[in-house]
């Protein structure tokens, strides 16, 4: 009765909700390496599949208390998501919010460079050929943070990131630690974003043996584009640069370069009441110089079809390819990042085709 009494309470000043979105699809991919082809069923290829608990209360004036939590799951095999992102690692955050002055949040969420890439891909960073892969993103989210989001401004938002990194009581103790500063315009049908990160990353080797060089230094990424709906279609561009300075043994074979740029097109076209197409194409360029080999280059190419079968539920067919240089091991991604596609010889050309259900709750 204690209990019942405290949630009947508790209801009438806050409003607590629970959503989520399961996507599974069976899928036939290679990383292009040589015996590396396979069909699975995956989990995320289109939207990451997850539980979300989100709640408001009330303080009265302008303020309003939040709280946010995500759990990513594999709906494939019902597991928990693994990695950084495993359990609650998709947002975990606590904060206020003001209609006048917008949202503070502390905790684990997306990073500002996320709704750039979401405002400009052809499938909100979704489905095999989506700007992350295409950009290669480092940090898309960030533990022990703080996150500013402004509400709009005759169509502008601002947000703003600053992290306390990895919080280490020895040297480096900085390593880690982040800043990011993104902002989008929306004006009628035409959408602009631009984002910039900062992370504090350690530049000697890390593995073992262990270096005794504790220094740090700036790692960047920044990236614009927009996107403009005529009707009969939907464009979108954007542009990405990374500046590494982590140790080369220590990168992602996808880019393995100290500059890395990017770039892409894509459009999505309406098909009767229900469906739509998505292209996109992109270029992955990077400046690594090794004897014998051009420097790297992946051409990424992806397309989709989605056919909303009501409001929730949705079925979708998706190809995506990465033609690779002799140079390059540019890595293909859907949704789910964490199942990419990446070569592990150079100039493989990774590929996958996925038929898939979305359903939203």
């Amino acid at each position: 009765m204690e209990l019942l009494s405290a949630m009947t309470a508790l209801g009438a000043h806050a409003q607590f909700t629970i959503s989520g979105v399961v996507d599974t699809s069976a899928e036939s991919v290679t990383t292009g390496d040589p015996g590396k082809k396979k069909t699975q069923l995956s989990s995320g290829t289109a939207t990451g599949s997850r539980v979300v608990f989100e709640g408001k209360g009330k303080m009265g004036g302008e303020l309003t208390p939040f709280a946010r939590l995500e759990l990513g799951l594999n709906s494939d095999t019902g597991q928990l998501l693994n990695g950084p992102n495993a359990n609650f690692g998709r947002t975990a955050i606590v904060g206020l919010e003001s209609s006048k002055w917008g949202r503070v949040a502390l905790g684990r969420t997306g990073a500002p460079m996320i709704p750039m890439l979401n405002q400009t891909d052809f499938g909100g960073i979704g489905y095999y050929g989506n700007n992350s892969g295409i950009s290669q993103n480092i940090i898309s989210r960030a533990s022990n943070g703080i996150f500013y989001t402004s509400q709009a401004m005759d169509g502008l938002t601002l947000r703003a990131a600053v992290t306390a990194g990895e919080e280490k009581d020895t040297p480096p103790r900085d390593q880690g630690r982040m800043m990011g500063l993104g902002a989008s315009y929306q004006a009628g049908k035409l959408n602009l974003a631009g984002a910039y990160q900062t992370s504090k990353e350690r530049i000697a080797k890390t593995s073992a043996p262990a270096s005794s060089d504790m220094a740090v230094d700036d790692q960047i990424e920044m990236g614009f584009g927009g996107r403009y709906d005529f009707g009969w279609v939907l464009v979108n561009a954007g542009w990405f640069k990374i500046k590494q300075v982590t140790w080369a043994a220590d990168r992602d074979k996808a880019i393995p370069s100290n500059n890395t740029t990017s770039s892409w097109m894509g459009a999505v076209f309406p098909v009767g009441q229900s469906g739509r197409l998505g292209l996109q194409i992109g270029e992955t360029k990077g400046d690594l110089s090794v004897a014998g080999l051009p420097k790297p280059k992946g051409t990424t190419m992806g397309a989709y079809y989605n056919h909303s079968i009501n409001k929730e539920a949705s079925v979708y067919i998706n190809y995506g390819q990465v033609n690779n240089n002799a140079g390059s091991q540019l890595s293909l991604s859907s949704g789910n990042w964490a199942s990419r596609l990446t070569p592990q010889v150079k100039g493989s050309d990774p590929s996958a085709l996925a038929i898939g259900v979305i359903y939203a709750f």
